[in-house]
């Protein structure tokens, strides 16, 4: 396997349009994605960032363009990220969000590949970092609220 991927399925009780808004939306964001914003204007060839707070202000964690959007269903772009100094000369990845409606619920299935190589450290970092984020995500979408798990430590 030359160039890994990420694949992730959960199941998210709660509709295609609230996981939508928690994906896009900054305010939603910062709750449970490493406390980044997501900047976009969410049309194809728009610009996408992460932004994050440090103690000179805000600068881009990670950033991208959109690829591909379908309100609801499908949101694709891609991802860099220049704050890491060991992913910064990295060509750029690709995240891309499936939606489905499954009896009210939103099936949500992630899949993070183009990864220039197996040793790429974005391709490490994405394969930690993402249960993380997507388990922030699933229980800011059913209860309301979230822990920060990106700041838990891995047994």
């Amino acid at each position: 396997m030359d160039s890994p991927e990420f694949y992730y399925v959960t199941l998210i009780d709660a509709p295609c349009d609230h996981v939508w808004r928690a994906l896009t939306n900054g305010e939603f964001t910062k709750q449970y994605w490493h406390q980044t914003e997501v900047v976009s204007t969410w049309t194809k060839g728009s610009k996408v960032e992460f932004l994050v707070k440090t103690e000179d202000g805000v600068v881009v964690g990670c950033e991208g363009e959109v690829l591909e959007m379908v309100e609801h269903e499908l949101l694709s772009y891609s991802w860099h990220f220049p704050l890491n100094p060991s992913c910064a000369g990295e060509a750029p990845s690709r995240v891309t969000f499936e939606l489905a409606n499954i009896a009210g619920a939103t099936k949500l299935t992630v899949r993070h590949d183009r990864f220039p190589h197996v040793s790429s450290a974005t391709y490490k970092l994405v394969r930690d970092g993402w249960p993380f984020v997507l388990a922030g995500l699933k229980t800011l979408c059913e209860t309301g609220r979230t822990k920060d798990f990106s700041m838990l430590e891995v047994a």
